[in-house]
């Protein structure tokens, strides 16, 4: 049996905390997820909103650089 992804998370996710842009409506968040090896993610935390998307992009990247 093979282990298919399912849903929208990129493949390239793993099993740690990653950090993504979101834009729902006119605003723009940053959504971060713990995803485990089956591909569910688990701590979902929506931050912002941010003016656009360069703002939303700076604050994903601030965080990913303070989980290393």
């Amino acid at each position: 049996m093979s282990r298919e992804r399912v849903g929208i998370t990129p493949k390239s996710w793993s099993t740690e905390l990653h950090h993504g842009v979101l834009h729902l409506g006119k605003r723009w968040y940053v959504i971060s997820a713990e995803l485990d090896e089956s591909g569910r993610a688990q701590g979902v935390r929506l931050d912002g909103p941010y003016p656009d998307h360069d703002a939303a992009e700076k604050q994903a990247a601030r965080m990913s650089d303070t989980q290393h």
